[in-house]
């Protein structure tokens, strides 16, 4: 009887730790229970909201004049939502209509309610919001996000700058590309191309003064927006100074122009062949007829990209029929050549 008695304080705190588990567990049940709830209803609050107002908001794009109900507080982040994706997908006067639409019903207070509080997802809503609204007075507020460290919130305020000011928006955002390593240059170019175009090429030339080749290089997915008679200089400018494969390379991929035939030549006898597969790339883009035993040598490199590129250039560009290029890569002696000519002729002339 001593003995058991001396575990019974054991037995009783096993006990209590069980029963601790079970109502610790029961408690987080009915939690996630709960939260589902609230979710469910939450969404079947939002495809309510959709359903009545899709079809009043596709209304007004088409033109109409539909009568507005009123917008209850629980119904605004889902109506914000939607108008945003609509708007994301029109332009033109169909897009004021539906703009006019969200500043009858005060989207521009909502905004500004949703900036002042700590929700990352209602400041980039409200972000949005400002800039399909596009009214002027909304410029400080935007730029004092544009700074913002979250990547996410200032492309939603470089989105909105763009709207609200496409003159002025390239000189603010130009420069913060070149210092924001976090801002992904092809995405921006997707944003600045709703900006002013003069604006954009002259803010893109003035950076190029400025910038080294090495950081240059990471902005020149903005050619595709720029002017090509402001790309043309800085991409000769490079090929022509440059040293480091990765600068060449990025440069190369930027050549649309037969005068700079020269430094695509001299750069497919680059050692690096990173540097040579553009240079055969560029080759089926600007090349001439007098290409055709550059290409021919290129086809037996080392490199199978390199090759790959080289029998792509022949099968685009006007360096003859299908026959000669096969009878080309037929003279090399090289199976290897003959291989990759017949793919890349299948792949561009069935």
């Amino acid at each position: 009887m001593a003995f058991a008695g001396a575990f019974e304080p054991v037995v009783r705190a096993a006990w209590a730790t069980g029963l601790l588990t079970v109502l610790v567990s029961a408690a987080l049940v009915l939690r996630v229970l709960g939260m589902r709830r609230r979710l469910a209803r939450a969404e079947a609050r939002r495809q309510d909201v959709v359903a009545r107002w899709r079809p009043i908001l596709f209304e007004a794009v088409a033109g109409g004049s539909p009568r507005l109900p009123d917008l209850p507080p629980e119904d605004e982040d889902a109506f914000l939502l939607l108008w945003v994706q609509l708007l994301d997908g029109i332009r033109g006067e169909p897009l004021e209509r539906l703009a006019r639409v969200g500043e009858a019903l005060g989207a521009r207070a909502l905004a500004a309610a949703r900036l002042r509080r700590e929700d990352a997802l209602g400041r980039v809503l409200a972000l949005r919001t400002l800039g399909y609204l596009g009214r002027a007075e909304d410029r400080g507020e935007v730029l004092r996000w544009l700074d913002d460290p979250r990547s996410y919130l200032s492309l939603a305020a470089a989105r909105a700058l763009v709207r609200i000011d496409p003159e002025g928006a390239p000189a603010e955002l130009l420069p913060r590309l070149a210092r924001r390593g976090d801002w992904p240059v092809p995405l921006f170019a997707t944003v600045l191309a709703e900006a002013s175009a003069p604006r954009v090429s002259e803010g893109f030339a003035a950076l190029c003064r400025e910038l080294p080749a090495t950081a240059l290089v990471r902005l020149l997915p903005l050619a595709s927006i720029v002017d090509a008679g402001r790309v043309e200089p800085v991409v000769a400018a490079l090929l022509d100074r440059a040293d480091e494969p990765e600068v060449l390379a990025a440069a190369l991929r930027q050549v649309r122009s037969p005068a700079l035939l020269d430094a695509v030549r001299r750069a497919a006898r680059h050692a690096s062949w990173s540097v040579r597969v553009q240079a055969a790339a560029a080759l089926g883009r600007v090349g001439e007829p007098a290409d055709r035993e550059l290409l021919a040598g290129l086809l037996r490199d080392p490199e199978w990209w390199v090759r790959y590129r080289a029998a792509q250039a022949l099968a685009a560009r006007p360096y003859g029929s299908s026959q000669d290029v096969l009878a080309l890569a037929e003279a090399s002696g090289d199976r290897f050549a003959r291989d990759i000519v017949r793919q890349a002729l299948a792949e561009v002339r069935p």
